[in-house]
């Protein structure tokens, strides 16, 4: 359904001081950046595949990619079947598209009467209209504020109206940038199982993209991490889960004070890196990457320089997949 291989796109960006260059060369001075480097990503009908990758990997762009707003520099696209590049009329009508900074919907009108005007741009006319607007309201859950004016709604029913008016054509896929960013827990949750519904019981091919790792784990059949637009992980939670092998998560509890040893711990001969530090009044936890598997925590407690006085708990523990992007990325992830 969506078929990306060797997909490359490249910006300029201005550095320096842009009042000066252009009083000494009459131009910006600007760099290359690689905003996507040869990309391949394959994604079957009705599956739901999720995008991960720190700010600035590319997931953005590769989404603007997919429903035509950017064109490729080299590689190929392929969505429903058209090229992005040369059959971007055919794409667009495949596709419903949200994206991360871009408002979907007109706030000083009604909901109705936001998918009215978008329903008239999808050739869509007649008593199709109305029938359809019924259909979708019902399917994102609005029925009973759609006659609102937008303005009025809150985050989380202006998410879901876009995605109903990104549902109006029935498009077999859809293009989804961080839509829960801004939403509350229970805005988040709902729109999620909104989500769920729309793969499993229409069939749709969801092509996702989140910072929030619990989503994608929640709801992904496969996923892939990017990490400076290149590709270092695919495959379904369980397999990106398990990059990391067995008996490599080891997590440490600390009691907090100035000679906690966090700094000995990181720099330790056993020790791969620190995949995340939490600190609380009464403790601090690490975990950490161990640069070989382990048979058990009696083998890290009788290591020189790792127990002490401050440690007050060790144990192995299952690979998270915030674990695996922090390995793969370098960072953290919140």
């Amino acid at each position: 359904m969506i078929r990306i291989e060797g997909l490359t796109k490249r910006f300029t960006r201005n550095v320096g001081d842009p009042a000066l260059w252009r009083r000494i060369v009459g131009r910006y001075q600007t760099v290359p950046v690689v905003a996507i480097d040869a990309l391949d990503l394959h994604v079957e009908q009705g599956q739901f595949f999720s995008l991960l990758g720190p700010n600035g990997a590319g997931k953005t762009s590769t989404v603007r990619v997919l429903c035509t707003l950017l064109l490729p520099d080299e590689g190929s696209c392929r969505v429903a079947g058209f090229d992005v590049a040369t059959q971007q009329r055919e794409v667009r009508r495949n596709i419903g598209v949200s994206i991360r900074g871009e408002r979907s919907v007109y706030w000083k009108i009604t909901g109705r009467q936001n998918l009215r005007y978008f329903a008239g741009l999808y050739g869509m006319r007649g008593q199709e209209v109305s029938r359809r607007i019924g259909e979708v309201t019902e399917l994102v859950g609005l029925s009973g504020r759609i006659d609102d004016y937008v303005e009025r709604y809150s985050m989380g029913m202006k998410q879901r109206l876009a995605i109903a008016v990104s549902l109006l054509h029935r498009p077999p896929v859809l293009l989804l940038d961080e839509p829960t960013i801004g939403l509350d827990p229970n805005g988040a949750r709902a729109l999620r199982g909104l989500l769920r519904e729309l793969c499993e019981r229409e069939g749709v091919t969801i092509f996702y993209t989140t910072h929030y790792l619990h989503e994608a784990e929640e709801l992904s059949h496969r996923l892939a991490i990017i990490h400076e637009g290149r590709k270092v992980l695919e495959g379904s939670p369980d397999e990106v889960r398990s990059a990391l092998g067995d008996n490599r998560i080891v997590e440490v509890q600390l009691a907090p004070g100035p000679e906690a040893p966090v700094d000995s711990l990181r720099n330790h001969a056993m020790v791969e890196k620190v995949i995340s530090e939490s600190r609380q009044p009464t403790v601090i936890t690490l975990r950490l990457e161990m640069k070989e598997a382990i048979e058990s925590v009696v083998e890290i407690a009788a290591a020189e320089g790792f127990a002490n006085g401050r440690v007050l708990g060790l144990s192995l523990v299952r690979p998270t997949l915030e674990d695996v992007f922090a390995s793969v990325t370098g960072e953290a992830h919140g």
